[in-house]
């Protein structure tokens, strides 16, 4: 589906990537982990095709479609809630965008986006991002700025997802419940583990000890 081969990245004297590798494919849900700074939201947009790579390849398949949940959202600021989600998510069904947005805390739809706080500008955001037709969700720090009920609504919906997730979060626990696979990202290299984040922690220390 998404292939990642061989690409590195440098900003001045700093390597971000070493020669990365990693396939995507349908039905996984792949955890991205790594320190502040490592280079995980990068990552994302050079998958995006939003950072220009210096060297290697990414192959998508032809049509591929990716719905992302930035860290931080840009709206126009003048322009009301609904006609926001609508023109963004591009759904057919008005009652879709609307059900999301309930979900998520989001109500007086006719409101301007200026109203809504921080906050609420990444659940909106996230609303937005999770109706839209994709076959690979890209979501960075999406349990921010939620609640526990949210919480838990937003693992039972991702872990009925069937098609490819890529998921950074700084919460263990909604990652362990969520994800099959691993990528570590480790001083410019990314390391990936077939399995979930606990069983992922007990291989790492093996790989350290040998």
């Amino acid at each position: 589906m998404l292939t990642v081969s061989d690409i590195s990245l440098q900003f001045s004297d700093r390597k971000l990537f070493d020669e990365v590798n990693i396939k995507f494919t349908p039905g996984n849900c792949y955890g991205l982990i790594g320190a502040n700074g490592a280079g995980k939201s990068t990552l994302l947009k050079t998958i995006l095709g939003e950072v220009d790579i210096q060297s290697g390849e990414i192959f998508r398949k032809s049509g591929l479609k990716i719905a992302y949940l930035p860290q931080q959202p840009k709206f126009d600021e003048n322009a009301s809630i609904i006609d926001t989600a609508l023109k963004e998510s591009k759904v057919d069904n008005e009652y879709e965008i609307k059900a999301m947005l309930s979900k998520l805390g989001i109500d007086n739809l006719d409101s301007k986006i200026s109203t809504l706080s921080g906050g609420e500008k990444r659940r909106l955001a996230l609303a937005i991002t999770l109706v839209k037709q994709c076959d690979l969700l890209i979501l960075d720090e999406p349990t921010n700025h939620l609640d526990i009920w949210m919480i838990n609504w937003l693992e039972k919906y991702l872990t009925k997802w069937s098609k490819a997730l890529l998921l950074v979060t700084h919460d263990r626990y909604f990652l362990e419940r969520i994800t099959n696979k691993t990528l570590d990202m480790e001083l410019g290299n990314v390391y990936l583990y077939d399995v979930n984040y606990s069983n992922y922690l007990n291989l790492k220390v093996e790989r350290a000890e040998y």
